[in-house]
């Protein structure tokens, strides 16, 4: 009943759009200079039917009926209005002159008035808010991208917006019209994103920024009035604007108050310098114009928004061009404090559009004038542009590494491919192939080989480590899925295969899903949440200590994983039987001959194992080695008993969980955040030296998050262990404290660390893991630079437990 309602209120708000009306249209000019005044507000007078000019003066307004006054409104002029009868001509000029009036003597009563001034503004606004319920508009929205001074592409739009002080705002998207060369999905030109300077708190640019009409703007900004002007006798006064805290995203710029209304009626505003993004954007402007009237009536309400951005976006060696923004909005007749239907908020999609108008050939565009006139250049964009000129061509970068990128924006490629000769060019006599018609000349061996890929890795113990994986899905969906291994380790002579089969049993969703394995390969005997065999493999491939201690592992496993309905957590079972054996070789090569003797591979507890295995995960918990930000956790419970076949008894825990907080700065874009990482595990009864859990230490000098920074190359390794690892992430904001204004710009971040671990060893193992263990508690804190050059970051690290100092580089902190 709801969507009938809403489809009903659509239909009725359409037919107002689309019926008969009479267009008067003109110019508006200065008297002075006889040239075009731009945004000046036209509105019939007793309605809340209105537009404004566009830049060159020209303006095109709508009536349903005659005769017509209409009035036309703009600070520092004297007001006009003129009536339109039946018969008379539908082209209405107005010659508009400044405004000469006297200023009576103000009672100054605090240091600057414009604070008084603004005070009041505060006061009546939130008396008549507090009145405002609802409120529907017409609405008009075009957009430019501009390259340099050339317009690349424009946008338009007509829709209607609904506004309830509660839910926040919706619009429905009526009509679009937009070059050649954009395609409708991509017509984005809307209202409901744009800011009203009205409101306490607004979202620029993903800044959350306090507005200048908020109870708070006195502490936030400083006003200073700075002149005088009128509109309709009354004194209009002109209030500079400028933040008072530095380190907060705010606007700064002048706005216009009518006198004993204390209304805004216009301003002009930027985002200040805080509200700057970091490398590879190298400049980002944004300048906001916005009008306001009260119609006649209690509320004052937006009449437009007018928006001019430029973004450059570049890095050493690629340059974009400069990317121009430009967009004017205008609203409407207005209906306020009028019933909205329930359904029009009952997802969180701001935009939605009306299917029955939108793609009609007689659209809103084609069968009435638009509401703001194009501009003469606009007229030409959309004369000139045709589906060649992709934005791909406006914004093509240039610098030395385009010439690794490929922009495929030649229109000689259709998408098929070249023959190559033997001799490395392009053969005479080659013809073009769609990809369709390769795909069925491939024999059935290269269709095998494109799901094969290499796998490799070097250690003491494999040593090269080398082979195949084949991983392939079956059928239209996707349903079943196949992995199968064959790999050599060149060290201790063994052979490492296996494979398994995945099937998602569930015709609607992959919630659930079912795996049968085999494998047998080389194991690590304690167990990393941050470093695997592959990534190791550096370390000890050049001479440095290896990371793992291994054992060679054969058996089979089945599981399952399932997501249930209304959760968004993971579920895992998985049973499974393991042969497991120690492995005596290794060796200490290195392909730099630095001759350090590696370690012996200790022997672990041989035998069999039978376990059950419960999983329960949600969320990002897998590391990225601190370059973003994670929130997820992951809880497991592993259950072995001899009643399976096993030759231990024990139940293991453990848990690992990422938590991110947003600490100060909540406003910025990137608000300062504290990260933390805490990972532990613990068991009953007698588990095997092959089940310990690890707290990882840094990779040689490479100290990522999570890792303790001053322990290096081998990781602690207890039955039971803990771990809290946390830093906090400043940002930029101690170098702007030091007066370092554009060090937003530079990316680069200050970082304060720390972290906290034990592990404990039962005292049948001690002789065998010593130097494993972590004894005391280890104890470490630091500080580190982040984002050098957008991709590092320098930690310095600091032990307490065992005093030294630790250096080392690590990927930086992107977000």
């Amino acid at each position: 009943m709801g969507r009938f309602i809403v489809f009903i209120w659509v239909l009725g708000s359409l037919s107002t759009l689309t019926q008969a009306q009479i267009t008067i249209t003109g110019k508006i000019t200065e008297a002075k200079t006889g040239e075009g005044l731009p945004a000046v507000h036209v509105i019939e007078k007793g309605t809340y039917n209105g537009t404004i000019a566009n830049e060159d003066g020209l303006y095109s307004l709508s009536v349903k009926r005659l005769p017509a006054t209409i009035v036309v409104r703009y600070i520092g002029f004297d007001s006009q209005e003129k009536t339109v009868n039946v018969g008379d001509s539908r082209r209405l000029n107005f010659n508009m002159v400044e405004s000469v009036f006297e200023l009576s003597e103000i009672m100054v009563t605090s240091e600057d008035p414009a604070e008084d001034i603004m005070r009041e503004v505060i006061a009546r606004k939130k008396i008549w808010r507090e009145k405002l319920k609802t409120y529907t508009s017409e609405a008009y929205s075009r957009q430019q991208l501009k390259n340099d001074t050339t317009i690349v592409s424009i946008s338009e739009s007509v829709s209607e917006l609904f506004w309830d002080k509660e839910m926040g705002v919706r619009e429905i998207l009526k009509s679009r019209r937009q070059t050649a060369n954009i395609e409708g999905a991509d017509n984005f030109a809307g209202v409901s994103y744009l800011p009203n300077f009205y409101d306490d708190e607004l979202e620029i640019a993903g800044f959350d920024v306090v507005g200048i009409t908020d109870e708070r703007a006195l502490k936030y900004y400083n006003f200073s009035l700075i002149d005088y002007t009128s509109r309709d006798g009354k004194v209009v006064y002109e209030i500079k604007v400028s933040p008072r805290r530095k380190l907060q995203p705010l606007f700064e710029g002048t706005i216009f108050v009518l006198d004993e209304e204390f209304a805004l009626l216009s301003v002009k505003l930027k985002p200040n310098k805080v509200i700057v993004f970091p490398p590879p954007i190298q400049d980002f402007n944004l300048y906001y114009e916005q009008q306001f009237s009260n119609f006649g009536g209690d509320f004052w309400l937006p009449v437009d928004v007018r928006i001019d951005g430029l973004i450059e976006v570049g890095i050493v060696g690629l340059r974009f061009p400069p990317i121009g923004f430009h967009q004017v909005s205008k609203l409407n007749n207005y209906l306020v404090n009028v019933d909205l239907p329930d359904s029009l908020f009952t997802d969180y999609n701001w935009i939605s559009v009306d299917s029955t108008s939108i793609n009609k050939p007689d659209s809103i565009f084609t069968s009435t004038i638009e509401p703001v006139p194009l501009s003469e250049k606009e007229v030409n964009a959309y004369e000139n542009l045709d589906s060649t000129a992709t934005l791909e061509k406006a914004f093509k970068p240039k610098g030395f590494f385009t010439r690794f990128i490929d922009f495929d924006d030649d229109d000689s490629n259709d998408g098929g491919s070249v023959e190559v000769s033997s001799s490395g060019g392009s053969s005479s006599s080659t013809k073009r192939k769609s990809g369709s018609s390769q795909r069925k000349e491939r024999s059935a061996l290269a269709k095998f080989g494109d799901d094969l890929s290499p796998v490799g890795r070097f250690n003491r113990v494999d040593v090269f480590h080398l082979g195949l994986v084949h991983d392939k899905s079956y059928g239209k969906t996707k349903k079943w899925a196949s992995k199968a291994k064959l790999a050599y380790s060149t060290g201790y002579e063994e052979l490492a295969y296996g494979g398994s089969i995945s099937w998602w049993p569930l015709k609607k969703s992959k919630r659930l899903v079912m795996t049968a394995a085999y494998n047998a390969d080389t194991k690590t005997s304690y167990e990393s949440d941050i470093y695997n065999m592959v990534l190791t493999s550096g370390m000890s491939l050049l001479g440095y200590n290896d990371y793992f201690n291994y054992y060679r592992h054969e058996g089979v496993s089945l599981s399952a994983g399932y997501i249930p309905k209304g959760m968004r957590a993971t579920l895992r079972a998985r049973y499974k039987l393991e042969r497991h054996e120690s492995i005596s070789f290794k060796t200490s090569y290195d392909i730099l001959g630095q001759k350090n003797v590696q370690r012996l591979n200790p022997a672990i507890d041989d035998g069999t194992l039978s376990a059950l295995v419960f999983e329960m995960s949600e969320g990002d918990y897998k590391t990225n080695f601190g370059a973003v930000g994670l929130s997820g956790y992951k809880i497991g419970i592993e259950q072995s008993v001899e009643l399976l076949g096993s030759d231990w008894n024990y139940t293991k825990f453990n848990f690992h969980a990422f938590k991110r907080f947003n600490t100060f700065y909540k406003k910025r874009f990137f608000p300062n955040t504290l990260d933390v990482r805490v990972n532990g595990g613990t068991y009953l009864g007698d588990l095997p030296l092959q089940k310990y859990g690890a707290l990882d230490a840094s990779f040689g000098y490479f100290t990522p998050f999570g890792a303790f920074k001053s322990k290096r190359y081998i990781p602690y390794a207890g039955a039971s262990y803990f771990a809290v690892n946390a830093e906090h992430n400043f940002r930029s904001v101690p170098l702007e404290m030091l007066g370092w204004r554009n060090a937003p710009k530079t990316g680069l971040s200050i970082i304060a660390f720390g972290g906290v671990g034990k592990t404990w060893v039962p005292s049948q193992h001690e002789g065998r893991v010593g130097y494993l263990e972590t004894g005391d508690l280890h104890l470490e804190v630091g500080g580190s630079i982040s984002n050098i050059f957008n991709l590092f970051r320098f930690d310095l690290a600091f032990r307490i437990d065992d005093p030294g100092i630790y250096p080392g580089v690590s990927i930086a902190r992107f977000f």
